[in-house]
């Protein structure tokens, strides 16, 4: 596809899909991942508190998480996970479309929040954000002179196969630049950001469109469409990875202090997007 039709198209419908954009070896090498570490998937939280509170489970530095229970489990911040994660921070698949349509060259770049996520039967993640949505990085502008500045860009990466059943990822095409309100998202009138009141899994609400992927594809798409996900009706695991990319004034999202061991192995260019502003200190005193 060429870069014209690219952007063409992301315009358009607010995202791409960029078939076999992970290697075999890097398949691979994530699965052998979680494989390893699937005592997390089975039992994420700590909850030998008196309340019986879902608390996160450490991995070193990366943490379990999950926004509502039925998302299944993410491994936020996995870039600590070791060097196939960091590979992904600057892969040559999407970077170069990251950078464009965020306009790093003015607005640099950044790492909003990265995670991998395991989702089982069940799962599922609700309806949210659109065209309506009067928030900073979900900004979507494109001047005809290429000159972009996209707020937000979801880097979505299928580990295994996602078809019918799997709990694919739903968008509403265009949505992005629609100002009426979604029929899932209008409360009294207004625009919600997410729909916490049906409880229903976005593959349910009008206009969606299931995105199938094979394992190593990504979807690639502005956080301004409106997305979600189907719910997971086959047995067996969904496995993904999402890297979310935003100028460099928007800050890392649940603020983890990148390791000094993570920072010494990252190429300067990586560097560059992991911290794009480095801390200014006061020169020390002898």
């Amino acid at each position: 596809m060429s870069q014209d039709l690219q952007d063409y198209l992301f315009d358009l419908q607010g995202y791409l899909i960029l078939q076999n954009a992970l290697s075999e070896a890097d398949l691979g090498a994530i699965n052998s991942w979680i494989d390893a570490h699937w005592e997390y998937v089975e039992n994420p939280w700590e909850t030998d508190t008196p309340e019986n509170r879902r608390i996160p489970r450490w991995l070193g530095n990366v943490e379990t998480h999950t926004y509502n229970v039925e998302n299944g489990v993410n491994f936020q911040n996995i870039i600590e996970g070791g060097d196939v994660f960091q590979k992904l921070i600057d892969h040559p698949a999407w970077i170069h479309l990251v950078q464009k349509y965020i306009h790093s060259e003015v607005n640099g770049l950044s790492i909003h929040e990265n995670f991998l996520n395991v989702r089982g039967k069940g799962g599922f993640i609700h309806i949210h954000c659109g065209g309506h949505v009067p928030l900073s990085y979900l900004t979507f502008r494109q001047e005809n002179t290429g000159e972009w500045m996209v707020g937000q860009i979801n880097v979505l990466m299928a580990l295994n196969d996602i078809g019918p059943g799997d709990g694919a990822p739903v968008l509403v095409p265009s949505s992005h630049k629609c100002t009426e309100i979604h029929p899932r998202l209008e409360q009294d009138g207004k625009g919600l950001v997410y729909d916490g009141i049906t409880g229903k899994p976005a593959g349910t609400a009008i206009a969606t469109k299931e995105i199938y992927l094979k394992a190593g594809d990504v979807v690639m798409f502005t956080d301004a469409i409106t997305h979600g996900s189907a719910e997971r009706t086959n047995p067996g695991y969904r496995r993904s990875i999402v890297y979310r990319y935003s100028p460099r004034y928007v800050r890392e999202r649940f603020d983890y202090p990148h390791s000094a061991a993570l920072l010494e192995r990252l190429t300067p260019a990586q560097r560059k997007i992991i911290q794009p502003m480095t801390p200014r200190r006061p020169p020390e005193v002898g």
